[in-house]
Parts: C-alpha cells; sequence; structure tokens
C-alpha cells in the first residue's frame, strides 16, 4: 500500500476522486530498481500491472540467434502494460522484455484491482484509454522510423525529438536503439557538422540548424 498523497501528486492520478485513490493506493506498492535489473521478461505471464516513476526503461526482444533488438524506451511518468494483452483471467502475456537504463521507481499495481477499478470508474478509464493510445501512437512513430527512414534520417529524428538521451547514453548505445553500426552513426554526425546542421563539443551534439535537421525526415 502507498500513500495516496504520492498518487495525487502525480498528474496521471489527480484527476481521480478521493475515494478511487483511496481504492488504487490499497492494491499499490512501490518497489526500487537498479539499473540492469529485469522487470519482467517476455514470456513472464504478468498479474501486475507497473508505472515508471521515475527513470528509463528500455523493451527488446531476442532472436533465435541470441540477438537482442532493441524496440523503444519509455522515461518517468509512464504507464507499463498493454492494455490489448489482458485476458479475461486479467493474466497479462508480456510482448517483450523490459529492462531498466537507470536507477528507477516503480509503483506496481495488482492487476484484478486495477481492472475492476477501470470498470467502475469511468474518469479512470479515461485516463487508462489516453495513455494506451500515446503508447499507440509512440509505437506507430517507431515502426514508421524503422521501416522508412535510412540512417541519417534516424538520427536527425532522434537529435530533434530527444537531444538529452541522445547526449546521455554513449554512442554504440545510440547506436543499437536506431538500429544502425556505430560506425555509421559516426559517420552521419561528421557529415551533419560538415553541412553546418550542428556541432559537437566535448561529445555532446548542439543543434545548429533545426529546420533543415528537420527536411531530413519529413
Amino acid at each position: 500500500m502507498v500513500d495516496v498523497n504520492l498518487l495525487k501528486s502525480i498528474t496521471f492520478f489527480n484527476s481521480l476522486d478521493d475515494n478511487a485513490l483511496e481504492q488504487l493506493s490499497k492494491i499499490t506498492t512501490l518497489k526500487d530498481y537498479v539499473n540492469s535489473d529485469v522487470l519482467f521478461y517476455e514470456k513472464d505471464n504478468q498479474n501486475e500491472i507497473f508505472y515508471l516513476l521515475e527513470g528509463v526503461i528500455k523493451f527488446y526482444k531476442v532472436d533465435r540467434f541470441d540477438n537482442e533488438i532493441f524496440l523503444y524506451k519509455i522515461i518517468s511518468n509512464s504507464l507499463v502494460f498493454d492494455i490489448g494483452k489482458m485476458c479475461d483471467k486479467y493474466i497479462m502475456s508480456c510482448y517483450a522484455n523490459a529492462e531498466f537504463l537507470e536507477d528507477s521507481r516503480v509503483l506496481v499495481f495488482d492487476c484484478i484491482g486495477f481492472k475492476e477499478l477501470m470498470q467502475t470508474n469511468h474518469d479512470f478509464m479515461k485516463v487508462v484509454l489516453k495513455e494506451s493510445f500515446r503508447m499507440i501512437q509512440q509505437l506507430q512513430c517507431i515502426i514508421s522510423r524503422d521501416v522508412v527512414f535510412d540512417g541519417t534520417a534516424k538520427v536527425a529524428h532522434m537529435l530533434v525529438n530527444d537531444l538529452k538521451n541522445f547526449n546521455a547514453f554513449k554512442k554504440h548505445e545510440t547506436a543499437y536503439m536506431l538500429h544502425i553500426q556505430p560506425e555509421t552513426l559516426s559517420r552521419i554526425l561528421k557529415k551533419l557538422t560538415r553541412n553546418g546542421i550542428i556541432e559537437i563539443e566535448k561529445n555532446c551534439v548542439k543543434i545548429l540548424n533545426l529546420d533543415e535537421l528537420r527536411d531530413i525526415y519529413e
């Protein structure tokens, strides 16, 4: 059980009335994780729903050759569950492996209680559905990026939309997330620098021409 005031302080839950928050607090625990901890594996049957309060989680698959294939990541203040995977027995079949990229805090909800609250509280259902639609849009963007974008467009898109993490992660980690080789990433960054679109100081990218960078992938 967590403090109701903690839930009230989170934007995702602050539209709920006191009664709903009280119900939710009774089925919720708070857990801390460290970098590289695994939240769940793909074949786990989860009876819990997670909300990432602080930190970063990556989702990935493993192919038949044991190669890790990065799918996407989520950052603080995000719901971690796939509503389409919930079945009649309230069990969630996880669609990927989930691993923490930094020390993180997670709210853990009992799946049965969470779904019962959704069914009885329309305001809560609206909030959850809104978050689900946001997650679907995010996945659609990732699919479009990986299918349509070439290497340069992938890098430009991340620089425009996620510069903070681009600079925070090591180059081989960024290349892994973009599904390109580290050498390819280095060549692209050098090209963008030569063209006066970006500059690199102390391994950090600074955007000089945002419009030209957008033009690469739009």
